[in-house]
This record gives C-alpha cells, structure tokens and sequence, in this order.
C-alpha cells in the first residue's frame, strides 16, 4: 500500500481536554465552541479557538466520525484514510508540475487533519465497470476518493456506487458522477492576463489552445478570451486550436503569418519556443511577445498566471475531509464545483 504517513511526534499531542482545561469551560463546552455551536457564545469560541491553535490542538477524524455516528445512531465509518485515483501509468513526483504541486496541498492539509491518502491506480482498460476498483475500495474500508485527471483524455467516468462513497475532482473531465470538483479559475485568470496586456500597450493578442485541454477544461478559456476581446481588442485575431501532429508548426506559422498578433497567449510552453524560433521565407517583422497561462513556478521564463495547483489540492483534500466528517450534511448537497484563482507575475 502506498501512503503518505503523518509525521511523527515524540511528545503526547494535546487533547481536547488540554484545551478544555487552559480555556477554564468544560470538555462539552470546548467541543461545542470549537464547532461554533450556537450554544456557545462567540467570545468564548473564539477564546477556546485561540488556545487551541497556542496548543497545536488537532481534531481526531476518527473520533469525529465516531461522535457523528453516536449523534445520528448510524454505524460508525472508517474515514481516516482518503483514496486517490488515477489513471495514468504513474503518480507524478510532488514538485513543479500541476499534478505534482496539487499533491503537496493534499499532503499538508492530510497531515495537518490526522489522515493519509491511498493511492490506488485505475485502469479503466481492464477494469471498465470499476468492480475490481470498488472492491479495493470496500476492502481498505476508504469512502472518500480525491480524483486525479484521466490521462491523455478530454472526458472520462468512473461507474462506481457513488451513493457509498464521496468524491473530488481535481478538474472538470470526469462526467456523469455525483462529485465535488475542485480546480483552477481559468475564466478569471484569463481575464487578469488580458488586463496587464492592456495595461502592457499590446492590441492585438492571440490566443492558442490545444483542443483536448480546451475541452476538459469546459473552454472556460476560450470563453473569457472571446468576451473580453470583442469589447477591448477589436483587432484581436480568431484564436487557434492546435492539435498534435506533424502539420502543428506549419499550421502555426500561417496563423502568425495571417493574422500578426503582437502578443500570444497560450498555456502550453512549447508554443513560446515556436513562435520565436527563425521561420522559412516570408518571415514576420518581429516575432510576437509570449504570455503564459500556466505557470507552475516563480520565478518564470515568461510572464503570466501563476497558477495555484497546491492551493487546488488543500482546497480539495479540506473539502473532502470536511464532507466525510459530516456525512448527513453532505449526503443532502448537490456537487459544488470551487475555483481557486491564480496570480499574475513577471518575468524574471
């Protein structure tokens, strides 16, 4: 089994009744203020909150679930351990890479909340029903699933038992599946990017998609592109989806040839070595600046959107967790999506 373990503390953690004792109230009034139960008063909830966070106090999600099946008079579910799927031959590496960046948030945020989170693969090609998955599932005793995006795939489901189990995507390519999704604003980013290439002078920005991630990020993009062009850019040329393949340069050329953009925008890297490497004959006055929409690091190569993959994974994992500690409240809500904004930064 391959899990991210907790770290380990040599001292006794404080309890509940470490805090209880230190605020003065009771082990019932210092449960209840840290729940901001309306019984409590809020100075002295926020009394309670400020010792314990003095402390290091950390709920215990096994005594949570515990105590919310004592209230609800359901069996108690073992919900200390979170999976997540995925489909791609590998897990990537924590680090500078969007996947990699949203598993350090669901890290920090496990750790922090007592749990530990299963990787478990999934290969729909051999396991298309996902009988085999769900029994992984049902053996581990895991009811709360962080759901990785599908590889190489604009859409994809996952045909489990979802009225056992509560998911989060981490994207929008998962369909037909009662899940909470949480993932990055590209409409907003768009937007802020659009805003300091005005500020920048440039008038004529281009926008280049390739069409897969166009769609399984529901050309939010594309979208906030289009809508702000058509009142700020006049001169703004049609966007370009370009697909993998041999035709994929050329094809870019003529664009840049035609239309003359002074700036592209794109949240794929090898477009920027693209347009600024030297083109055969007729070549362009000047090759245009290059925006990124994805960045994963400051500093970057390029100006752009910083975008916060590690604050989609905290989001993600707090979201979860927060479901699988009040199952009957989470039972009853529609699937949220959350959409965690990024950052303009410069270039360095």
């Amino acid at each position: 089994m391959n899990t991210f373990i907790s770290d380990a503390r040599e001292s006794r953690p404080p309890t509940l009744r470490d805090v209880a004792r230190a605020a003065g109230v009771s082990l019932a009034s210092a449960s209840y203020a840290l729940r901001g139960h309306p019984t409590v008063s809020a100075s002295t909830q926020a009394n309670v909150a400020s010792i314990a966070a003095r402390l290091g106090y950390r709920a215990n999600p096994q005594l949570s679930a515990f105590m919310q099946a004592r209230r609800t008079g359901r069996a108690m579910r073992t919900d200390a351990a979170v999976a997540l799927v995925y489909g791609g031959p590998s897990l990537p590496a924590e680090g500078a890479s969007y996947f990699g960046l949203c598993l350090r948030g669901i890290h920090t945020v496990a750790t922090e909340h007592g749990y530990t989170v299963d990787p478990i693969r999934w290969d729909a090609s051999r396991d298309p029903g996902a009988a085999r998955l769900q029994r992984i599932l049902d053996q581990r005793g895991l009811r709360g699933l962080l759901l990785m995006p599908a590889d190489k795939t604009s859409r994809w489901t996952l045909p489990l038992d979802w009225s056992r189990f509560f998911g989060v995507a981490l994207d929008h390519s998962i369909g037909g599946v009662p899940v909470h999704r949480v993932t990055d604003h590209h409409s907003a980013d768009m937007m802020t990017a659009l805003t300091h290439i005005k500020a920048a002078g440039w008038r004529r920005p281009g926008l280049v998609l390739d069409p897969l991630n166009n769609e399984r990020t529901c050309e939010m993009r594309l979208g906030a592109y289009l809508a702000r062009t058509h009142h700020d850019f006049s001169k703004a040329p049609p966007p370009l989806l370009l697909a993998p393949g041999n035709k994929r340069t050329a094809t870019l050329r003529a664009w840049l040839r035609r239309h003359r953009p002074d700036v592209v925008l794109s949240p794929h890297p090898g477009i920027a070595d693209e347009i600024t490497s030297r083109p055969p004959p007729p070549r362009p006055a000047s090759a245009p600046a290059f925006v990124s929409l994805a960045n994963y690091t400051a500093p970057a190569p390029h100006p752009g959107i910083l975008i916060d993959g590690e604050g989609v994974g905290r989001t993600a994992a707090f979201l979860l967790f927060s479901l699988l500690e009040n199952p009957r409240t989470a039972a009853a809500l529609r699937p949220q999506t959350i959409l965690v904004e990024g950052a303009w930064h410069d270039a360095t």
